[in-house]
């Protein structure tokens, strides 16, 4: 036997159970979606059974397209996935660049500001729309209140009072409304996915080059050239990285909008077929295809995009 071919055999098996990991459930949403699949069919029995004799050909990617919720779901999508994806760049990068320095209590720092990362979606979503968002018992609700008192109490001050008595008196956000719960979803997803942009930044920042810093420092270059110049391009990578896998991760986001706003004017795409599947299972297999290939299309894009702007 061959040198060359052991090191394959021995990976044959672990790359032969991926494939079928991976081509088993793909290949059975896609035939799925060509058949009449109906969980609870009672003027059609026939159809709550996944048969071939069911065929409906490209029917349930037609029943997906013209469903009124469809282009609302990839719409709200597309706002969750890209905002979340932006803001957590920014911050990661920033927040990465401002603890990579030393400091007392460096330690203790990196710890906290990562621990967000591994709270469990539903929990974070419960502790945010309850005891942060909500415009009576949150924090939201609490600041806003005191705010309110403070402008009250300025008000009766002999001079500064007309000033103040121009002020608006502030409301609370509902964060529940159909208007703003993508907001919120945005709000707490956000926070929980930074600290994992903030990890790898983190990482690559170990290994710039820093007589190359020295160098631009010597030729009188400012904090923000060097930032421009010479970090920013050095995060090129790991920013494709966490674009990339955050961009898979947020596609599926479900968890956080079934506690917000039960997908009340907030629904995407994994929301769509989760309501599919309770009978639909043709139209939820249809759905996923498309979310499939949508996500694809987001990421080549995504990863274009970063890569000319930072790679190059």
């Amino acid at each position: 036997m061959s040198v060359r071919r052991i090191p394959r055999l021995l990976q044959a098996p672990a790359v032969i159970l991926l494939l079928i990991w991976m081509l088993v459930p793909l290949s059975m949403t896609l035939y799925f979606s060509f058949i009449r699949y109906v969980l609870n069919s009672m003027r059609h029995p026939e159809w709550t059974k996944p048969s071939i004799e069911n065929w409906r050909g490209f029917g349930n990617y037609q029943f997906v397209l013209n469903n009124k919720d469809f282009l609302l779901a990839i719409q709200n999508s597309l706002l969750i996935v890209c905002s979340i994806l932006f803001l957590t760049v920014i911050l990661g990068v920033l927040i990465a660049v401002l603890i990579n320095k030393t400091f007392p209590g460096q330690g203790i720092v990196r710890v906290l500001l990562i621990s967000p990362f591994f709270v469990m979606p539903a929990v974070n979503a419960v502790l945010w729309i309850n005891m942060i968002l909500d415009p009576v018992l949150g924090l939201q609700g609490v600041a806003i209140g005191g705010i309110n008192e403070l402008i009250a109490t300025l008000r009766a001050l002999p001079l500064l009072g007309g000033f103040f008595a121009m002020w608006p008196e502030l409301v609370p956000i509902s964060f529940r409304a159909t208007q703003t719960s993508a907001w919120a979803v945005i709000i707490m997803v956000t926070w929980q996915w930074t600290p994992f942009a903030v990890l790898i930044f983190m990482t690559s920042l170990q290994s710039e080059d820093q007589q190359q810093k020295e160098a631009a420092i010597l030729d009188g270059a400012s904090t923000w050239s060097q930032f421009r110049f010479l970090t920013l391009p050095h995060l090129g990578r790991p920013i494709a990285i966490v674009v990339m896998i955050q961009a898979i991760f947020h596609l599926s986001l479900y968890a956080e909008i079934e506690i917000v706003s039960r997908g009340n004017g907030n629904k995407n795409l994994p929301y769509l077929i989760g309501e599919f599947a309770n009978n639909n299972i043709g139209a939820a297999s249809a759905t996923g295809i498309i979310a499939v290939i949508l996500a694809n299309i987001v990421a080549i894009f995504l990863l274009r995009m970063v890569g000319k702007t930072l790679m190059e």
